[in-house]
């Protein structure tokens, strides 16, 4: 088998960069020139050498995630610990897949249930997923302070509904209400989290391992057990 591409060192610490070995059309229809530099990987066992799959520049592959077929990563998008990106899977700027094998385009086709697994590991049920935030706390033990926005209030048992929300998927940092898991929320600002119910149809879009909805009810204070 002839090699699609090769390995070159990087000052990324533990990184390489990809450098094409041949010409080879996207599934993007974008067309990959012999000598064209990709995105940064651990090694070989990141990207297969057959098909026609590859990683864009600001892309990184990385742990034992494999992108195989015909997948493309685009912008600086990411693919780490057991993710599988193969088929015609495409993942586009900023998303950050670490759970189960992507097929599919899940943000293109707005398949917020397969993008909130694969990016976040949480399950909805019933059209509904439980997601969090960092606000902070105020006089009123039940009112809580956006950390952004300081004159937006989250109320235990209440609706919060952001104004003007920007509706572009492409966009993670927008108009719109802010969410994560438990395992990235504690890497913003607040000093309380708190537990909120979002529904499936009020969310806008799932990038950089966080998503952004419509609105949200503010189940509780999160307490780690």
């Amino acid at each position: 088998m002839d090699k699609k591409y090769e390995l070159m060192e990087t000052d990324y610490d533990g990184f390489y960069r990809i450098k094409a070995l041949k010409d080879f059309q996207l599934i993007t229809g974008d067309i990959v020139k012999k000598g064209d530099l990709g995105g940064l990987v651990d090694g070989e066992h990141n990207l297969s050498q057959e098909g026609n799959c590859w990683i864009e520049f600001e892309a990184r592959a990385f742990d034992n995630s494999i992108v195989s077929g015909n997948a493309v990563m685009k912008g600086d998008s990411w693919a780490y610990n057991n993710s599988i990106i193969t088929g015609n899977a495409l993942l586009q700027a900023r998303q950050h897949i670490q759970y189960s094998t992507v097929t599919t385009d899940l943000l293109g086709t707005k398949d917020w249930i397969g993008v909130l697994y694969a990016e976040l590991g949480v399950v909805p049920q019933n059209n509904k997923v439980i997601l969090y935030k960092r606000v902070w706390s105020t006089d009123d033990p039940d009112v809580f302070k956006s950390d952004y926005r300081q004159n937006f209030l989250y109320k235990i048992g209440k609706i919060s509904r952001a104004r003007n929300v920007d509706e572009d998927i492409f966009e993670s940092c927008a108009r719109g209400l802010h969410f994560t898991s438990l395992e990235f929320v504690k890497n913003y600002g607040g000093d309380t989290i708190i537990e909120c119910e979002v529904k499936i149809d009020d969310i806008v879009t799932v990038l950089n391992s966080k998503v952004r909805a419509r609105k949200c009810k503010v189940l509780r204070i999160y307490k780690e057990e």
